[in-house]
């Protein structure tokens, strides 16, 4: 029979021959195997030194505490989302993880406040006791780090909103160090949060429980005890009923107002800088402004339309520091541009980002309004419906206007927005394929000064081209192999047909 047991075990004599030996009793049998498993427990304990020692001439296993955390606290950190993004993100690491690895990283984290700090929950009605329990252990950890908080839930019925109270009640006794809070925010809660102070809470989102009317739905009365507050999400909540410290918001989203109410956050809110104004609404007539508001911080509008009527909003008032602007009008009728052109011209303002989402192309009145923009650097286009008749979508004559020829005696010897380097488009495509890569090619290899008639004139490159259509849109093969070569160059470009990757 083989000897497989090594000299050291031989001549310690903690293993004895493996021959049978029929004068063996139970007991002896216990009694050996009681010696096999003492000597297991040592040879796994030696296996563990050597792996603890293999691990310390690890190149990670020589760096500093103070590099380890920077790492930890970079992997912990949650992705950026704009205000009111309550998506669950299950994909984020927690300090319970590096605990997993081994004991010095665990000593790490468990000792480091800052890893502590941001707060995810998943509220569930079956996990409820043990969330409660490992909060206060998390919040215990944190120490006086300031605290991002985010509790999400896939269900809205009573008994998650008594779950969320409970989860509440914990996460008051640590206000002071309150830094964001985004939740579902059900009435239960309401009282707690009235009688806490929050010194360094700056930002908020909260949201009543699907279904509530927001036109009875008032937010917590929590904001006054908030000196640091700017950026406020109040989507779902009633305007009138809102108490907030309007001179110090900087960020603000809320839904379902009317132009007037509109223009008094504007008027209430001098230091704002991003306003997103969703689900407006207006009076069929709109008396005309007498004069219009002067907005002297505002760089980012984002305004959502249910009537048209609503685009009047653009009319009352003056933007001269406006950087970006988002327009969207799901309705099936023609909404002019005049308004926002005339905001543009009023305000003489260096417009860089423009979105404008409606259901009509009506390819002149866009023409109007993007001859008056020519900072733009980004721009998106969207057709919502795009099989009406009145919607051609994009065409070899707006195309043309991109790069524009001086045999073209249809139009001026102009470029359309010279500075465009990002163009998003999802709608209807008329024009032919060759029309659409020349003018691609064009704003890709032009010079940086061009000379288009007499006048010399500078035209960025466009780094990046998105265009979606809803419908089939067959390209030739000289287009198809332009437009490769276009993405061989370097060019961000995306072509989609029917759900087809064209290029």
């Amino acid at each position: 029979m083989v000897d497989v047991y090594c000299e050291r075990c031989k001549a310690e004599g903690k293993i004895r021959s493996s021959s049978p030996r029929q004068s063996q009793t139970v007991p002896e049998l216990e009694a050996e195997m009681a010696r096999v498993q003492n000597l297991m427990e040592g040879l796994a304990r030696e296996r563990t030194r050597l792996r603890r020692r293999i691990n310390s001439l690890s190149p990670t296993a020589r760096l500093p505490p103070e590099i380890i955390t920077d790492v930890f606290r970079m992997a912990c950190e949650p992705k950026e989302s704009t205000i009111g993004d309550a998506q669950h993100d299950s994909t984020i690491l927690t300090p319970l993880f590096f605990g997993k690895i081994c004991g010095e990283w665990r000593e790490i984290a468990w000792s480091t406040p800052l890893l502590w700090s941001s707060i995810s929950l998943h509220v569930s009605r079956k996990a409820h006791n043990a969330q409660i329990e490992l909060l206060e252990e998390w919040l215990a950890r944190a120490g006086t780090s300031s605290l991002s908080i985010k509790l999400t839930s896939d269900d809205e019925h009573e008994s998650i909103f008594y779950s969320l109270r409970a989860i509440m009640d914990v996460l008051v006794t640590r206000s002071m160090h309150w830094g964001s809070l985004d939740c579902l925010l059900p009435p239960q809660c309401h009282d707690i949060l009235a009688n806490n102070h929050f010194p360094i809470l700056t930002s908020v989102s909260v949201r009543p429980p699907k279904g509530t009317i927001s036109t009875f739905s008032h937010p917590p009365d929590m904001f006054r005890s908030a000196p640091r507050l700017s950026a406020v999400d109040l989507s779902g909540y009633d305007f009138s009923s809102m108490v907030l410290p309007w001179d110090q918001l900087k960020q603000f989203r809320t839904q379902f107002l009317t132009v007037a109410e509109c223009v008094k956050i504007l008027r209430r809110s001098p230091s704002l800088e991003s306003c997103y104004l969703e689900n407006v609404y207006s009076p069929d007539i709109f008396p005309p402004p007498t004069s219009q508001m002067l907005h002297s911080q505002l760089k980012h509008l984002a305004v959502t339309l249910i009537k048209g009527a609503a685009m009047s909003l653009l009319n009352t008032i003056s933007l001269p520091v406006i950087r970006d602007i988002k327009l969207h009008y799901g309705g099936t009728e023609f909404v002019s541009l005049r308004p926002l052109i005339s905001l543009v011209s009023r305000s003489s303002c260096h417009l860089q980002r423009l979105c404008i989402e409606r259901s009509i192309f009506a390819e002149d009145d866009l023409l109007r309004c993007l001859e008056v923009v020519p900072t733009l650097t980004e721009l998106r286009l969207a057709v919502l419906s795009w099989n009406t008749e009145t919607s051609i979508g994009l065409s070899e004559k707006f195309l043309t206007k991109f790069c524009p020829s001086e045999m073209d005696e249809e139009y001026p010897p102009d470029v359309l927005l010279p500075h465009l380097k990002h163009f998003d488009y999802e709608g209807p495509i008329s024009c032919h394929s060759q029309a659409l890569a020349a003018m691609l090619e064009w704003r890709w290899h032009r010079p940086i000064t061009s000379s288009v008639g007499s006048t010399p004139i500078s035209v960025a490159r466009l780094r990046s081209a998105r265009i979606i259509s809803p419908a089939a849109y067959k390209l030739d093969p000289n287009a198809t192999s332009s437009l490769t070569s276009l993405r061989k160059f370097g060019m961000d470009l995306n072509l989609m047909a029917a759900g087809v990757d064209l290029i």
